[in-house]
């Protein structure tokens, strides 16, 4: 579990340690190029992966044949890559602000292709060192040097090429050793594989509203043109780092929970959902008192958040922090599917129009405030919907 989380933790923090290099190179506008074609190329990637990344360690951990689940899941990742990049870019291209669409348009394939990573197996599997060296070494490796790149030659477009280029020759990699050496039926993949859409549709359903709903606020606000995005992307790259940071630790609980039946299994649900409370605590007030100062020193000039924006998005983060651990730990295990569909869809219906309606009146604290209150309502249709297992019933 320790090495677990701390190989998650690796990863997700690895396009952080790029930030700093990127918005030097980018600029404002540039940088919100970036966070645009990010925001799209994550939601991308959660189509791609049609929720492996939630259903996939406890199909891993619960399989006798572990390789078979990885090669089915390559079967409907690969499937969907090819509906979903060509998609993603030109969505991309219509939210730009660039005359030329090309930073958001790569930036937003690059971070697409993160659906392909295998984090969630080696989550299954319990091999900390998988995802060490197939995901969070790779990533921290592409993130420096595209960045450093970027800033040496003076175009920020070489970035999310580097990351482009390398996350698919890492997959390309990782997919040869871990599930293709060995001997195997394409038949039986492409069974399984057919299985996986058929059964795994609700999961993946709910994996993509709830991704929307933390994506679309800068990429509404860049398709509707309004005036606060280029402002809202800092926060908004922020806020999602932190995001990323959660779910990393938060599926590295649920090998742990999804092993365990009967009453160790609930005591296990308790004890997630305990650890993310204080987790959720910890960063929503890290956020709040920390980004207002620290942003302008880590990304430069002419980056800032207020305080009121900032304090914003510690409640959301907060938020999110207790609601993933609701999710992925109490109400996904239990078989609740349908509730965890529902749940997540009410932040995806309220997105648009709350976040809308807050720039046009506030600008971007109003955005920010916005994305607060749809974290707190998707947190409390997790709650309801996670009651009765935490109860025992």
């Amino acid at each position: 579990m320790v090495l677990l989380t701390a190989v998650s933790a690796l990863s997700a923090i690895s396009p952080l340690i790029a930030l700093p290099l990127i918005s030097r190179a980018a600029g404002p506008t540039g940088f919100a190029e970036i966070a645009i074609g990010q925001a799209l190329g994550t939601l991308a990637a959660t189509l791609i992966t049609f929720g492996w990344a939630v259903r996939g360690p406890v199909e891993a951990a619960r399989s006798t044949h572990p390789a078979r689940v990885f090669r089915a899941s390559v079967a409907v990742r690969g499937a969907n890559s090819v509906v979903a990049l060509p998609a993603v870019a030109v969505v991309a291209a219509i939210a730009s602000h660039s005359p030329d669409h090309a930073l958001a348009v790569v930036s937003a394939l690059a971070f697409a292709l993160q659906g392909l990573s295998l984090s969630w197996y080696a989550v299954g599997v319990g091999r900390p060192t998988l995802a060490l060296a197939f995901d969070a070494l790779p990533r921290i490796i592409l993130n420096l040097a595209g960045a450093v790149l970027a800033l040496a030659v003076g175009q920020a477009l070489v970035y999310p090429v580097v990351l482009l280029i390398g996350t698919l020759v890492a997959f390309l990699v990782a997919t040869w050793a871990i599930g293709f050496r060995e001997r195997f039926s394409v038949r039986v993949t492409l069974s399984d594989a057919a299985a996986s859409y058929r059964g795994g549709w609700r999961t993946a359903t709910a994996a993509a509203l709830l991704t929307f709903s933390e994506t679309a606020p800068l990429s509404t606000l860049g398709v509707a043109g309004s005036p606060a995005a280029v402002a809202f992307a800092p926060f908004d790259r922020v806020l999602k780092y932190g995001y990323i940071g959660v779910y990393m630790i938060s599926s590295s609980f649920q090998g742990w929970v999804s092993s365990a039946h009967g009453a160790a299994g609930l005591h296990r649900m308790r004890r997630a959902v305990g650890i993310h409370a204080v987790l959720g605590l910890v960063l929503g007030t890290l956020f709040a008192t920390v980004t207002p100062w620290a942003t302008p020193i880590v990304l430069g000039d002419g980056f800032a958040i207020a305080p009121l924006t900032a304090l914003f998005g510690g409640i959301a983060l907060a938020a999110m922090t207790v609601g993933t651990a609701l999710g992925v730990c109490v109400v996904l295990p239990a078989g609740r599917d349908r509730s965890y569909l529902v749940a997540v869809g009410v932040g995806a219906l309220l997105v648009i129009p709350a976040v809308l309606t807050g720039a046009a009146f506030v600008g971007v604290a109003g955005a920010a405030g916005a994305v607060a209150v749809v974290q707190l309502a998707v947190l409390t249709a997790l709650g309801r919907a996670a009651f009765p297992t935490l109860r025992g019933r």
